[in-house]
């Protein structure tokens, strides 16, 4: 017979059925309470949040079983989904059973075409724009350089947006969204739109921003499809051929694009951000990564063509997700009945936390964690990776539908910033502090020198 209850730190207040405590720690240190949490009690631990119980899984094998073998037993739990949906509405990534079955059977095929290739072109197109402006020696906060060039990348991209004004709008609109659902997720009192202030009502100003634009950007590209297809033309191309028949409709475009222009430009701003840091800190990898790049594509731009040049960089971009996850805390899982999960019975209504933050620094999976080593992912290295270790987009049927066109993109933007700059933190800077948002970011942003390696 499964034990209930893990081993975790006692819950005060117990006896009346709620305990803070916790969900402060959680709320106000998010990773180092994660990574205590699974280094004292291992790879399955219980604690309380208010009324609720949480179970932290922290095992490559209880982690697929979450999100594999056992997922039917679970739903991304539903609150959060619900702030997710008053901004974004109902995509692939807020539903679940039939309705997300179906979106998924119509998606996976585009997101698997060569999108990522369009977007990898369009991104190094405005990579190279980016960086024609800037002069030797210059000192950039980092995140928001990073964040302003996937806001434009995506922008193109999905939108078919190039209007500096108007990508303006959807930043502004888009970061308003990211701080206030962040508040409502991690609230435990959600105050109503009408309330002046609310976190609630920026929602709602950031949704009657966006809808507008994106609504007027899928019926310009309705009426007039363009000749080189981009990522709307993928979403409004998109049909369910083994059910229905149908594709999306308006509405469900919109919220595809919302979904996809929310979650993909922070998560790969997040990604350079961090790995131009990890490369000024390891010269060794960093001179070998410039020797690739160099010698596989010198002074032009790269190309999808180039994929297959460029292997080292790849590693380099794994390895750098690998320490600084862009998603570094999964959805949370609401178990829909009980479940036994590593010799414990999980109840209805029961929490499961994954934290890809902690599998990535654990050293049964990664011997010495906070070590810089791309040549974790060779291919024979990285077969010997447990599944479920690993978990950059998440894993099975929700994983993230978007990764692999996300790592072909990184994987032809990066070698373009650093084809003419190298990049070192800015005299007094420190060591940047990560921060759990949307995704982590350093905290008050990165202050970088970008020196000059090579001139136009």
């Amino acid at each position: 017979m499964p034990n209930r209850y893990p081993p975790g730190p006692a819950n005060f207040n117990f006896w009346c059925g709620g305990t803070w405590r916790h969900a402060w720690h959680l709320w106000s240190d998010a990773l180092s309470f994660s990574t205590h949490m699974a280094r004292r009690y291992g790879d399955v631990v219980f604690y309380r949040l208010f009324y609720y119980d949480a179970y932290q899984i922290n095992h490559p094998d209880l982690v697929r079983e979450v999100l594999v073998t056992k997922a039917k037993s679970f739903v991304k739990e539903r609150r959060v989904m619900g702030v997710i949906r008053d901004t974004a509405g109902e995509s692939v990534l807020t539903t679940e059973g039939p309705t997300w079955q179906r979106l998924r059977r119509m998606l996976l095929p585009a997101f698997q075409s060569s999108g990522g290739h369009r977007l990898g072109e369009i991104g190094v197109r405005h990579v190279a724009e980016l960086t024609d402006q800037w002069h030797d020696d210059q000192t950039l906060a980092v995140n928001a350089t990073m964040t302003d060039l996937l806001l434009r990348t995506a922008g193109e991209a999905l939108l078919g947006i190039r209007d500096r004004s108007v990508i303006a709008t959807v930043a502004d609109a888009m970061s308003r969204y990211s701080l206030a659902a962040t508040s409502q997720i991690t609230s435990v009192v959600r105050l109503p739109g009408w309330f002046p202030g609310s976190s609630q009502s920026q929602i709602e100003r950031a949704r009657r921003t966006l809808e507008p634009i994106v609504d007027a950007a899928i019926g310009d590209r309705r009426r007039r499809p363009t000749s080189s297809p981009d990522l709307l033309d993928l979403l409004l191309g998109a049909v369910d051929e083994s059910g229905d028949g149908q594709g999306l409709s308006d509405r469900q475009a919109r919220a595809e694009a919302v979904s996809m222009y929310f979650a993909g430009h922070h998560t790969a701003a997040a990604t350079l951000t961090w790995t131009l840091y990890l490369l000024s800190q390891n010269p060794d990898v960093e001179r070998r990564l410039f020797a690739e790049i160099d010698g596989s594509i010198g002074d032009r731009p790269p190309t999808p063509a180039d994929l297959v040049r460029l292997p080292y960089t790849e590693q380099v971009l794994k390895e750098s997700m690998r320490i600084y996850p862009p998603a570094w805390n999964l959805f949370l899982r609401e178990a829909v009945e009980p479940v036994e999960i590593g010799g414990y019975t999980i109840p209805r209504g029961g929490w499961v936390f994954i934290f890809p933050w902690v599998l990535h620094h654990d050293e049964r999976s990664f011997p010495e964690p906070w070590r810089f080593d791309p040549e974790r992912f060779t291919p024979d290295s990285a077969e010997r990776i447990p599944i479920g270790a690993y978990v950059p987009f998440g894993l099975g049927g929700h994983a993230c539908l978007g990764g692999r066109m996300a790592m072909v993109a990184l994987h032809l933007m990066l070698p373009a910033l650093l084809q003419r700059y190298r990049f070192s933190l800015a005299p007094g800077q420190g060591e940047p502090v990560p921060e759990p948002l949307i995704s982590i970011r350093p905290k008050r942003d990165m202050r970088m020198i970008a020196r000059l390696r090579k001139r136009s």
